[in-house]
């Protein structure tokens, strides 16, 4: 993987920050947010998620661009909470979007599809419609065949919700295939087995998405921006499209003299795997899709603006002055910092929180929620954008240095406090500081070193390895402690408490237990989420010989969205890691472990040799809570994060937002 992190904070963004024509219009830099769904709505837009995309304009961005996957046809089905262009209920609601995003002098466009066969019929019992009765890798449908009569409507449709777009004041459509949607699957000689019209050559399978893009420009003014978004290179073969077919539909479209910009991104939801790289997570190489782009432009006679993997300024600075490009699509980026491009054009780039690229933001979607980002809790509540002023300084506490901690002392110290720090170990961290050392993670980490310079920036002081006491916090006599001091490690039920077999993820990684050839390692994670799969591809790749994964849940990994457990399986077949899910870890006499498969009652034993790796075995660390809540009853105390309960990643930043704001 080439994911190394170069960011500068002095660097030139000219062309970044130069102005652009697109069709009619200009936008005023290069920095786009791509359309995207986010869940917060069910069909019908509402405040929240107008005030979502105005805060990205107002943070900077060039081009906002809405709506991933907005359904354009009433009778279809749609998935992954998709707003309904067709429904005149969103006229408000889109004239308020337009205004507010303008006002803050930038452009916005909405996403617009028909899904066919990638949509899911779970929801409204209608049926997923494609060209032919072919099912998707992923949702699984066996399709109704579109009838030849029923195609023109869907082509009325996307032109209908163009001029409704146009009325509300919008700058303009982005039609899309991307993804696996109906267009795509229209051009795939694999999909696409018609013999009408529609069908057959490379013109007749052409023809839907001609029809499309023609029936848009037809309904609206020459004003009105049209781009196409698609994926340059599937990940697949089970579309029968390469690359360069992709390019061959790409210029047949450019040929049209419709589309003023094309969106490139790469994969399709044809599989699993495929569907992983249509939202790359940090697996991917940066900047994954900039290559295919690069040739695109080339070819096109249009501007190209890329999407995929481009976390900072400076990157996509460097997309641009190569000519990869002619617009950035730094989506996550901006999730993670909406005032990432104010930051940057003042030369602040070190300020801009970073996107970690955990795919918390986009992965909930797959699992029935609404986006979520692990490092800016106001995607959620937006509330904690804006922190409250002060009305007394106080002195606040903060004992324990992971993200919870930090982020608690962050925006008590933004808002004017007084704010000390104790921390029992070297540095800080926490728990994050360990799981980035995983390989296939090599940005995980960039919030923790963002979070120590902002501390040093806000003067706040610091203590390492400095044990927090009742004794050592009552000597700095606070107004506020807040405690963020993590989990502690427990053993299952029966384990004898001598056992060393038993270790840690954070023990492997931090090499407090060394694997070599010789090494076998058993993970038991009872937790399903990313933990136990990423230790178990980290025991193989630090050489251990035997590796088994194995997980009371109906399958290893269990909880992870569809995005990162595609790769993680993929991880799980290169190294060969041996899954065992449905299966307890049991305790007989005299210590004696096996492995007990849940629904035969089968029992193997676990060999003598065999280093015990624990996620999901540990419970928050409150004794500190209760001693001073006992010695000092009128003490103002908050226990935050793992200390609380251990939970994920984004929970510890909010909980720490929102102790700090509190404050």
């Amino acid at each position: 993987m080439n994911n190394t992190v170069k960011v500068h904070n002095k660097v030139g963004l000219e062309k970044l920050f130069s102005p652009l024509k697109i069709g009619k219009k200009e936008v005023k830099n290069r920095i786009v947010s791509t359309a995207h769904a986010v869940g917060f709505d069910d069909g019908i837009l509402n405040e929240r998620h107008v005030r979502y995309h105005e805060r990205k304009a107002e943070g900077g961005t060039g081009l906002i661009m809405t709506f991933g996957s907005a359904s354009v046809y009433k009778e279809s089905s749609a998935s992954y909470g998709s707003v309904s262009l067709w429904n005149p209920l969103n006229e408000p609601y889109l004239r308020d979007l337009a205004d507010r995003v303008h006002a803050h002098g930038a452009l916005i466009m909405s996403q617009a599809t028909h899904m066919g066969r990638r949509g899911t019929s779970v929801a409204d019992g209608r049926p997923v419609h494609a060209p032919s009765a072919v099912p998707e890798g992923v949702h699984r449908e066996i399709p109704h065949v579109m009838r030849t009569e029923e195609i023109p409507p869907i082509i009325e449709a996307f032109a209908d919700s163009a001029a409704r777009l146009e009325r509300c004041g919008w700058d303009g459509m982005e039609i899309t295939s991307f993804g696996g949607h109906l267009i795509e699957q229209f051009w795939s000689p694999l999909i696409n087995n018609r013999t009408d019209r529609y069908g057959g050559d490379f013109e007749g399978r052409m023809r839907f998405s001609i029809e499309v893009v023609e029936a848009v420009r037809a309904a609206v003014s020459s004003d009105f921006i049209i781009s196409f978004r698609m994926a340059g290179y599937l990940h697949t073969e089970e579309v029968g499209l390469d690359e360069d077919d992709m390019l061959k539909i790409a210029k047949r479209l450019d040929e049209l003299g419709c589309i003023d910009v094309f969106n490139i991104s790469g994969g399709t939801g044809a599989t699993y795997k495929s569907q992983a790289a249509f939202v790359p997570g940090d697996t991917f190489d940066r900047g994954t899709f900039n290559h295919i782009s690069k040739r695109m432009k080339e070819e096109l006679s249009v501007p190209v603006l890329v999407a995929g993997r481009i976390l900072d300024p400076t990157q996509a600075e460097e997309a641009l002055v190569n000519d990869e490009c002619d617009l950035v699509g730094m989506t996550r980026a901006i999730i993670a910092d909406p005032d990432l491009p104010n930051l940057a054009q003042k030369g602040e780039i070190s300020r801009i929180r970073p996107c970690i690229a955990c795919n918390e933001c986009i992965g909930r979607l797959y699992n029935g929620m609404s986006m979520n980002c692990a490092v800016n809790p106001a995607i959620l509540d937006d509330s904690l954008d804006d922190f409250r002023a002060i009305k007394d300084k106080r002195r606040v506490v903060v004992v324990g240095g992971g993200p919870a901690g930090m982020e608690a002392a962050r925006v008590a110290a933004t808002r004017g406090h007084d704010v000390i720090l104790l921390e029992r170990t070297e540095t800080l961290g926490g728990k994050v500081s360990s799981a980035s050392i995983a390989r296939e993670r090599p940005h995980y980490g960039r919030h923790n070193e963002w979070l120590k310079m902002e501390l040093e920036r806000l003067d706040v002081e610091i203590h390492t390895n400095t044990e927090g006491t009742f004794d050592s916090i009552m000597e700095y006599q606070p107004d506020s402690v807040v405690l963020a001091i993590g989990s502690t490690s427990i053993l299952p039920n029966g384990v004898n408490t001598g056992d060393e077999r038993f270790v840690t993820d954070a023990d492997l990684l931090n090499k407090k237990v060394n694997l070599d050839s010789n090494s076998k390692v058993l993970v038991y994670d009872r937790e399903g989420k990313y933990r136990g799969g990423s230790i178990a591809n980290f025991a193989v790749e630090e050489g251990a010989i035997d590796v088994e994964l194995a997980s009371p849940l109906w399958s290893v990994c269990h909880d992870l969205d569809e995005m990162q457990k595609a790769e993680m399986y993929r991880f799980f077949a290169k190294n060969n890691v041996k899954l065992s899910p449905n299966t307890e870890l049991s305790v007989q006499d005299e210590n004696q472990l096996f492995l007990r498969d849940i629904w035969s009652g089968h029992k193997r034993a676990v060999e003598e040799d065999k280093i015990i790796v624990l996620v999901g075995f540990e419970t928050g660390e409150n004794s500190l809570y209760e001693e001073l809540k006992s010695n000092a009853p009128d003490m103002d105390v908050d226990l935050v994060g793992d200390a609380l309960s251990p939970r994920r990643l984004s929970v510890a930043v909010s909980e720490g937002v929102r102790v700090g704001n509190r404050l």
